[in-house]
C-alpha cells in the first residue's frame, strides 16, 4: 500500500500531480479541518499482486521511503480506507486492548485457547449491559465500539476456537452497530469523507471473517 505523506511533499519540482498527490491533498484538508485528529489508521491498503511484490523482505523494510507513488492509479487510490484517530479514539483503543486481552495485554507472547474465546463472549455481555449504558453520547459510543470491534477483529481466535454458543454475541454486536450507524456523522463525531467509509470497510472485512467461521453479522 502507498505510504501516507503530505501532499506538499508528494509533488516535487512542479511536475503534474499524480492520483496519489490529488488523493492526499484532499486527505490533508480534511485532517486539518479537525484539530482533534492525531493521525490516520489504515483500514485497507492497496493490495499488490504477487508479480508486483517481488522485492525481498529486506528491501521491503525501506519501501516507505523508496516506493514510487506515481504508479498508483486513481481507481487504486479510491480503494484506500482510513479512520482518523483522535485523542479520545486512541484512549478507547488502549482501554479495549486491555479489556479484550486482559492480563495478556502487555505480554510479548500471548496464548489463546477456548477459554479465551468464552472470555470474549462473556466480556461482550458485560460491555453491552454495563459499559455501553455508561457512554453518554453517540460520539463516545462510536469511539468505544470502533475500538472494541477493531480489537475483536485483530485477535480473532474466538471466531474459530469455540464449542458453540457464540451466535448471540455476534448478533448483539451487529445490533449495536446497526443502531449506531443510523446516527448522523455530526453526532458520531466523524468525517463523512474518510472515517465513515473507513469504519464501514472495517465492518465489511469483519463480516467476511465471521462468515468464514459460519457466523452472520448483519450490521446494516
Amino acid at each position: 500500500m502507498p505510504p501516507k505523506a503530505s501532499a506538499s511533499a508528494a509533488s516535487k519540482g512542479g511536475s503534474a500531480k499524480t492520483p496519489y498527490d490529488v488523493y492526499f491533498e484532499a486527505f490533508d484538508e480534511v485532517q486539518k479541518r479537525n484539530p482533534k485528529i492525531l493521525g490516520p489508521m489504515v483500514i485497507r491498503g492497496i493490495t499488490r499482486t504477487r508479480g508486483e511484490d517481488s522485492e525481498s523482505e529486506e528491501d521491503d523494510e525501506d519501501s516507505e521511503e523508496e516506493e514510487d507513488t506515481s504508479k498508483y492509479t486513481a481507481d487504486e487510490m479510491k480503494t484506500l480506507r482510513y479512520v482518523f484517530i483522535t485523542k479520545e479514539r486512541e484512549s478507547h483503543l488502549d482501554k479495549m486492548k486491555d479489556y479484550v486481552l486482559g492480563e495478556q495485554a502487555n505480554d510479548m507472547v500471548m496464548m489463546f485457547n477456548t477459554s479465551f474465546s468464552y472470555g470474549i463472549r462473556d466480556g461482550f455481555y458485560e460491555y453491552r449491559n454495563v459499559s455501553w449504558k455508561k457512554l453518554k453520547t453517540p460520539a463516545e459510543k462510536f469511539d468505544s465500539l470502533f475500538a472494541y470491534t477493531y480489537l475483536l477483529k485483530m485477535y480473532d481466535v474466538w471466531m474459530h476456537d469455540n464449542e458453540g454458543d457464540m451466535e448471540d454475541m455476534v448478533e448483539g454486536l451487529a445490533a449495536l452497530w446497526k443502531g449506531l450507524l443510523k446516527k448522523s456523522d455530526e453526532k458520531l463525531g466523524i468525517d463523512p469523507e474518510y472515517t465513515r467509509p473507513g469504519v464501514l470497510a472495517l465492518l465489511e472485512d469483519f463480516q467476511s471473517d465471521l462468515e468464514m467461521a459460519d457466523f452472520e453479522f448483519d450490521y446494516e
